[in-house]
């Protein structure tokens, strides 16, 4: 899988399943400027090991990683 097409499915569920309707995410938008807290980064890190297999470990879970679904994806492109 790439990372053009792991972005899509994170932002698609993120835009689907935890901002406001209407609200558009894209590759570099900013979740937490969003108001996505830590919850909502739990979901979305539940989404990614469920839909592709890999676990996260702890130590990659800092803000440069977890900023955008871009970093989410590039993530786990590494887990793959």
């Amino acid at each position: 899988m790439t990372h053009e097409h792991i972005t899509k499915e994170i932002a698609q569920f993120i835009q689907n399943n935890l901002v406001a309707e209407g609200v558009t995410i894209e590759a570099l938008t900013c979740l937490p400027d969003l108001g996505l807290d830590s919850f909502s980064m739990i979901e979305i890190l539940l989404f990614i090991e469920r839909k592709f297999g890999v676990s996260v470990p702890d130590e990659m879970l800092n803000y440069d990683n977890t900023e955008t679904a871009s970093a989410f994806a590039r993530c786990t492109v590494q887990l793959l």
